[in-house]
């Protein structure tokens, strides 16, 4: 990827208007963000992950997957040379007996065709763990035309199989079938065969970053990849991946969502709204933990949240839960069939545990340790476990029909690319095969689209020999070109070839790219190597920017590097994401803010922005990468990305503060600088969430510190169309406007100040102290774990239920609940009195009368004809929370900056 020119300063913005209402009667369109049905960042605080939890996430990104024909697949993704049939490299001659023999012993298993005989046996068929080795031999037979096994460059890769032990790392028990990683890894074989290595001894140890593709694997005659669907199943399409079969599958899922209440109007559609592409923001959002459960581990973040991943990943639930297999709100219940057929397990042991060990070494528990301190033994599941819920689950898939067990082999294929995208080393795409008897289907997964190969037989001949190409060529790819970004050395040597690193204690919360370089030449033409000591934060999710976030030292030793202070080097922080083309860069924003205040005079602004320290941007090449093939021959439908990377002065998280009042102090500080942001600089930050309000401590005081611009737009661009293919924010603290997939109205300024609203609301309700959650049930879980819908339901009822039991602020945040209510009953108020927006309203008062409207519940000021919907009516403005902020407890906070008091 090329380095892209420096982000040019643009003059400061005039003073942005608040966007003009189409209608009276109706609310502004802006056109900023596309109006998805789902959408959004998902946020966890220490909500326990589940396997139907994250399926919800994994819909929304193959929801918008695409289909090409094999042969584009192969010179598209796999970049296979269009002239491969005529290369010696490429050439698999017929009486190659490595290939012969594998192929046959393969086809043996999967319909009895043994030595050209095409007669199926009855019986031959067991279940699919059957097809593992086989399957791996027939793929490792494809290394060059002599079919040579074992080979010695060190970029020769290996297929094995994993199943039925959980890649390492995550914290659902993920098995991918089969599995590749570097041949040299299997140095632990002491130079014996390796094919009776591969077929005795299971490889153990694996985590994420080593699987540089996966294997899925089904023994149901095609059903699963769409090959021999039922008849009977009406309205399926022969090949049931097809694009027309995606948008019905998953309007079918839409439509079964439960409506939410009807006494929240909905604004009439803005007619360019309804071009906009229907795409759904990543589960990528930071982990809302504003306080932390364990405070032996202090994690100080910056551009995203005080991230609690791997301090979560010991968090284990006790109740049995549903398998590791994923499943999906469409299909029947699967947790069901199987937890019929799973007695001989013991009821306690969880299904969402990895062990701590690489085999089975009578380890019948692992400890962990909880908030405050206490441990506990919480049971693992052995590979016997594993086995017979494998075996369960076999069973539950028979009774699917051909296109749930598609939608299933799907969710289970994107689960293990989301585990390889965000659990492993730092990667922009992921590949992976899945296998039907003799029906296969590749797929690939990058941040922008998931591309599936069209299904296909390797009973053809034809078909056959492409097929064996595109493994040869698979084998080929370098470790960039697999998807690896480059300049990043991990820990002094490879992790993916060091045959070590099956023997090292990898448990869950152990990130492999803590000790790792990665080495950059910077804007100013300086060659630097940093070092990661942290892991901040990691995206999870495939589709989206998916930033990752750690702390990093530089390892400069040139005279004069400004990253050392007193001979020392200083933390900074490092960010790597993967932001559309078109959204303005995160450093430029920032960049213009600064440069703003400087001029401007308001030099109390810098206090409360973040500080840029160099940035670089990679767009990838169009013909040396996937990504740029990609755009160029998908056009439009591809949104182009480019990795950027960005260095930071370190933050502090609010879950470092512990005194209330400095809390109160960091959300006022926040209030100011992002209207000074919106009405100086015309910059509309858009993503509010506990993860993105920081502050940092000058001279004993606290200054809250609005971060993480990547969402962010210029006011005056907010009418000229999308930037992007992703729907903005962080679903808990979401606007319940942005949540309705109803709304056609845009993001508007008060979106974000309701946004601070949850922010504090979950703060002052959810923990009982700095760094203690309050007891079980937590209130507004269901924000933190549930779709668009159910959580627009959910925040619909929190506001409008008259008989609810008020604001369950804790004791300790007990400050804050005058603010909380004040503002609680301004968005009440606000939006039950809005008025309903008619898709053809009368243009008058005169006219309404033959309308026979009653306006009688209407107070004057909230008449339909005169309210603003901007502001619901002022009830959430600037000014009037500003107002509501200025004081806690009685005494007043610093104030910065008043503002425009008409906002």
């Amino acid at each position: 990827m090329e380095p892209l020119s420096a982000n040019d300063i643009t003059v400061p913005a005039p003073l942005p208007q608040t966007p003009k209402p189409k209608q009276n009667q109706g609310p502004p369109v802006v056109e900023s963000t596309p109006m998805s049905r789902r959408c959004t960042t998902h946020a966890e605080d220490e909500v326990p992950k589940r396997a139907d939890v994250v399926n919800k996430f994994l819909e929304d990104d193959i929801s918008d997957r695409l289909e090409v024909s094999l042969e584009d697949f192969a010179t598209l993704i796999l970049d296979l040379p269009a002239d491969w049939q005529i290369r010696d490299d490429f050439t698999l001659l017929p009486d190659s007996e490595a290939v012969k023999d594998a192929f046959a012993a393969y086809l043996k298993v999967a319909i009895g065709e043994v030595d050209g005989e095409n007669q199926k046996r009855k019986g031959m068929a067991g279940h699919e763990s059957g097809l593992y080795q086989p399957l791996a031999n027939l793929l490792n037979s494809l290394r060059d035309g002599e079919g040579r096994r074992v080979g010695k460059d060190i970029d020769e890769k290996i297929f094995y199989v994993q199943d039925p032990r959980p890649v390492l790392g995550s914290l659902i028990a993920r098995k991918p079938d089969l599995g590749g990683i570097y041949i040299e890894l299997l140095k632990l074989t002491k130079n014996k065969k390796l094919s009776d290595y591969l077929a005795k001894k299971k490889i153990v140890g694996v985590f994420w970053g080593l699987l540089l593709y996966f294997i899925e694997v089904k023994h149901e005659q095609g059903r699963f990849v769409g090959l021999n669907v039922n008849k009977e199943e009406t309205g399926t399409p022969t090949n049931g991946s097809s694009r027309s079969g995606v948008s019905k599958q998953h309007g079918s899922r839409q439509a079964s969502e439960t409506a939410g209440p009807s006494i929240l109007p909905t604004p009439p559609s803005g007619p360019s709204q309804s071009q906009s592409t229907k795409r759904t923001r990543p589960y990528e959002g930071p982990d809302a933990t504003m306080a932390r459960p364990n405070k032996k581990v202090k994690s100080h973040s910056t551009s995203q949240s005080n991230s609690q991943g791997w301090r979560k990943s010991k968090r284990i639930s006790k109740r049995a839960g549903p398998s590791s297999r994923s499943q999906s709100d469409m299909l029947p219940s699967i947790a069901h069939l199987v937890s019929q057929s799973t007695a001989s397990v013991p009821a306690s042991t969880p299904l969402n545990s990895t062990s701590t060990s690489f085999g089975d070494e009578h380890r019948p528990g692992v400890t962990i340790q909880n908030r405050g301190g206490k441990k506990k033994t919480v049971e693992i599941l052995t590979s016997q476990d594993y086995q017979e819920r494998a075996e369960a689950e076999r069973k539950a898939e028979k009774v699917l029909t051909p296109t749930q067990g598609q939608h299933l082999t799907r969710i289970q294929c994107a689960s293990y690319a989301k585990e390889m995208l965000s659990k492993g080393f730092i990667r922009s795409h992921a590949v992976g095969i899945t296998a039907d008897d003799t029906s296969l289907r590749f797929q690939y997964y990058d941040r922008s689209k998931v591309v599936e190969s069209k299904p296909f037989n390797i009973v053809n001949d034809e078909v056959k020999k492409l097929f064996m190409a595109m493994v040869c060529q698979l084998n080929k790819l370098s470790t960039e070109n697999l998807g690896f970004i480059p300049n990043l050395d991990l820990d002094g040597f490879d992790h993916l070839r060091n045959p070590k690193q099956l023997k090292l204690p990898h448990k869950n919360g152990i990130d492999p790219l803590v000790g790792s370089t990665y080495t950059f030449t910077g804007s100013d033409g300086r060659r630097r190597r940093v070092k990661i000591t942290k892991v901040l934060y990691r995206a999870e999710g495939i589709i989206g920017r998916c930033s990752i976030v750690v702390e990093v030292e530089c390892l400069c030793t040139a005279a004069g590097c400004d990253w050392h202070e007193e001979g020392q080097a200083t933390t900074k922080v490092m960010k790597i994401s993967f932001p559309s083309m078109t959204r303005p860069s995160e450093d430029g924003l920032i960049v213009e803010a600064r440069s703003t205040a400087e001029s401007s005079g308001d030099l109390w602004a810098l206090n409360h922005l973040p500080e840029v320290i160099d940035s670089i941007t990679f767009p990838y090449h169009e013909q040396t990468t996937v990504q740029g093939r990609l755009k160029k021959h998908l056009k439009d439908d591809y949104e182009e990305r480019v990795m950027r990377v960005t260095f930071l002065d370190k933050l502090q998280p609010l879950s470092d503060l512990e005194d209330p009042r400095e809390f109160a102090q960091v959300f006022y500080d926040v209030l100011q600088i992002h209207q000074w942001l919106y009405e100086r600089v015309g910059i509309l930050h858009r993503d509010l969430s506990s993860g993105n309000i920081m502050y940092r401590r000058k001279n004993g005081k606290v200054y809250g510190v609005l971060n993480d611009f990547d969402l962010s737009s210029r006011v005056r661009d907010m009418d000229k169309g999308p930037t992007s293919k992703q729907r903005t924010g962080t679903r808990p603290f979401m606007s319940i406007d942005l949540l309705n997939s109803d709304w056609e109205g845009g993001h508007l300024y008060r979106h974000d100040l309701e946004s601070l609203f949850y922010i504090m609301l979950c703060l002052a309700c959810r923990y009982q102290a700095p760094g203690v959650p309050a007891p079980e049930p937590r209130p507004y879980s269901e924000w933190f774990s549930g779709t668009d819908r159910e959580v627009y339901n959910d925040k619909s009822q929190f506001l409008l239920n008259a008989f609810g039991k008020g604001l369950p602020v804790q004791p300790y945040f007990f400050g804050f609940k005058q603010w909380l209510w004040k503002i609680f009953k301004g968005l009440r108020l606000g939006y039950t009195r809005r008025p309903l927006a008619y898709s053809n309203p009368p243009a008058s008062e005169t006219d309404s009368k033959a309308w026979n409207l009653d306006d009688d519940e209407d107070s004057d000021s909230d008449s339909k004809f005169n309210y603003e919907w901007t502001t619901l009516n002022k009830r959430v403005s600037y000014a009037r929370i500003r107002l509501i902020m200025a004081f806690f407890e009685g005494q007043p906070l610093e104030t910065r900056w008043v503002g425009n008091p008409d906002y």
